[in-house]
């Protein structure tokens, strides 16, 4: 297997191997970024081509993907859909082993073991051979880049943070004066070149570092030190334990963005839930690609004189991968001045030290991205007065006193105006019904309305009907909603993968009916499965179906985003073979013709209906009986969807089953004299 180098000069086989071509390393280069994951075919076009690619794009870069596969003896670069993935051994790639180390490192650090995080932070840092990619302009990865960059400071100082408190002062004076030099304004850097001077007992040449970068912050920027620095020189001054001043009131709120729009009513309704006496705690929930951090984001900012002791923002990480509880409280307990040597080693003395540190203040607490209740649980607050604020793509159902607040689509209004935010509003009110067919095939989810705005903004002279036309391309949306890190195919995925086999299943199985508003039973057909009920709970839970109340005969409803949709659909492609998408089907037609022929013969004229051979019903004998205690009620309910299914199943070309459902139908509507729905379900037989 070839090792592999992007922290630096582009590397293979530690040089080793040259590769020649721009655009052939440029591929190289986005694959291992994203190493072990999908790159999709638009962000790799980015990356090759400056402005608008050639016609011919598709056949190149398959070309160029052949090249690299020779040049590197045979890797595994496999295409999946409409992306390229490389499958790279953790190991074998500097940018993953720099990651794994800097988090066993951090881990260490958490449990006290300094010396040990220590050795993994070294392990890490030895990985860097200078900036990323510093002989390759890639422009989609300038940014992840420059990210890397910080992060890389930021396990330098993880580190000497590390060797400090295992008592290495002398040793790291000369590391940290060089690395000051080069970031003179960096208070941490500072404060703990100041401590190691005091630790190798150089307490005025410490005092000095103090009052020279204390200089430059007031000359060039103007603003006195933080607090970090000005513990550094108190520690100093008293030649003891650094102990960190009291935090309050503390804001760790992400920026709010500057382009948001609508949501007034969920606003307004959210702060409401969240300023009620006691304890609030709400379960803000929702598909992917709602917004929904976003908007707890904007709430909170809103409600920032309402908790005047502050707001805490914790990420979670759950869709991804969930992080440790234990480490969270560690990391909020440093926030809330909690000295590392004065947190606990026991999670759940550790909860105790944070429900301690919030007691009787007023905080807005922000759990961003819960994976389950337990993920909650350890972070709530025990007094009255705080409020908590959870994101969640789950309903989070197991979590106690919780209320819970769906967060769907944005309007139609809120959809056209987000994207003239983005996009420009002249551009937008040049091309309005562009426009609305653009946030129509993005469903009004935000997220696609963000990624499809940013495209339009970085292609100013690209109509907003081309882009329409693209999107309304179902087989080609998801890879056209992907514009830099943002991605809705991903958003989705996530959710998905995180599901069991059954409910990954059953879900592409759902969305093989495109009726917007799906019955219960419908649902219950289309996965013909014996535990079809705990499949939808599992969707349910996950926001992947939406409940979307009861009908008139008592069956639940749902929803399925037709993002989600066609999310399902490609999974079907792949996933399930043929006969197994043609099963499923029947399965829904078997149960509506079915219940069509037992409502119809209920009906006034339904006597007359000639006796036919029909498919086993799939449902049970009971739940049909229950279905149609008032067959009018049950046609009525069912009106559009049959007229809907007759248009389908003629498309299948299963015509018979199509002519006996409107048979059935049609018995129906003539006690209801509706002429205008009979002709219309007749011209579709006779079309």
């Amino acid at each position: 297997m070839a090792k592999f180098g992007v922290l630096g000069p582009l590397r293979v086989d530690d040089g080793d191997l040259r590769l020649r071509g721009e655009r052939q390393r440029s591929l190289l280069a986005m694959l291992l970024f994203r190493a072990n994951q999908d790159v999709p075919v638009p962000q790799l076009v980015d990356a090759l081509w400056v402005g608008e690619p050639p016609k011919s794009y598709a056949s190149n870069l398959h070309t160029y993907v052949q090249r690299l596969r020779r040049r590197l003896d045979g890797a595994a670069i496999d295409h999946t859909g409409n992306a390229y993935r490389i499958r790279v051994n953790p190991r074998d790639l500097d940018l993953l082993v720099f990651r794994a180390e800097a988090a066993e490192g951090r881990k260490a650090a958490a449990q006290g073991d300094h010396v040990r995080a220590a050795e993994h932070l070294r392990r890490a840092l030895r990985q860097w051979r200078g900036n990323p990619l510093i002989d390759l302009h890639v422009p989609p990865l300038d940014t992840e880049a420059r990210g890397l960059e910080a992060e890389h400071l930021a396990v330098l100082e993880d580190c000497i943070d590390a060797e400090l408190a295992s008592g290495k002062h002398t040793e790291l004076v000369g590391e940290l004066t060089a690395l000051l030099a080069e970031n003179p304004l960096r208070e941490r850097t500072a404060a703990q070149l100041m401590l190691a001077l005091q630790g190798a007992g150089r307490q005025a040449e410490a005092l000095e570092v103090y009052q020279r970068t204390r200089g430059r912050l007031v000359e060039e920027l103007g603003v006195e030190p933080s607090g970090v620095l000005r513990r550094a020189q108190a520690t100093v001054l008293r030649s003891e334990e650094l102990t960190p001043p009291t935090p309050w009131p503390i804001c760790q709120l992400p920026s709010d963005l500057l382009d948001f729009s609508g949501r007034d009513k969920e606003i307004d309704e959210l702060a409401g839930l969240l300023t009620g006496p006691g304890m609030p705690l709400v379960v803000l929930n929702g598909e992917p690609g709602a917004g929904k951090s976003t908007l707890a984001t904007k709430v909170a900012h809103k409600l920032r004189n309402e908790f005047p002791d502050g707001q805490l923002f914790i990420p979670l990480t759950g869709t991804a991968a969930p992080r440790d509880v234990g480490a969270l409280l560690n990391d909020v307990l440093r926030a809330l001045g909690v000295s590392g040597s004065a947190i606990p080693d026991d999670v759940r003395a550790r909860a105790s030290a944070y429900r301690g540190q919030l007691t009787d203040r007023r905080v807005l607490v922000v759990l961003d991205d819960a994976a389950d209740p337990a993920h909650v649980r350890a972070l709530l607050p025990g007094t009255p007065g705080s409020a908590v604020l959870v994101t969640s793509r789950r309903r989070l159902s197991a979590l106690e006193g919780a209320r819970r607040f769906e967060l769907g689509p944005l309007s139609d209004d809120e959809a056209g105006e987000l994207l003239a935010r983005i996009a420009g509003p002249e551009r937008v009110a040049t091309e309005r019904k562009s426009a609305a067919r653009i946030a129509a095939a993005c469903g009004n989810l935000p997220l696609a309305l963000r990624i499809a705005g940013t495209r339009l903004a970085l292609r100013p002279n690209l109509p907003l009907a081309a882009l329409a036309d693209k999107l309304e391309d179902v087989l080609r949306r998801l890879d056209e909603l992907t514009v830099s890190d943002l991605q809705l195919r991903g958003s989705i995925a996530l959710s998905y993968q995180a599901l069991g086999q059954e409910a990954q299943r059953g879900l592409r199985a759902i969305a093989r009916c495109r009726n917007e508003n799906q019955p219960g039973w419908a649902v219950a057909a289309l996965i013909n499965q014996p535990d079809a009920d705990r499949t939808v709970e599992e969707l349910v839970e996950a926001g992947l179906l939406v409940p979307n109340g009861a009908d008139a005969t008592g069956e639940p409803r749902y929803r399925l985003h037709d993002m989600v949709r066609v999310f399902a659909t490609e999974a079907g492609v792949e996933a399930d073979s043929r006969d197994e998408r043609v099963a499923s089907v029947r399965g829904l037609v078997d149960a509506a013709l079915n219940l069509s022929d037992a409502a119809a013969r209920l009906l006034p004229g339904g006597e007359h209906l000639p006796a036919v051979e029909l498919p086993p019903q799939p449902l049970p004998a009971d739940f049909v009986a229950k279905l149609l205690a008032d067959p009018r009620v049950w046609f009525e309910t069912e009106r559009a969807n049959l007229l809907s299914a007759v248009a389908s199943i003629t498309a299948l070309g299963w015509r018979r089953d199509a002519e006996l459902i409107m048979d059935r139908l049609a018995v129906y509507l003539r006690l209801r004299r509706n002429h205008a729905d009979l002709r219309t379900g007749y011209d579709i037989l006779g079309a």
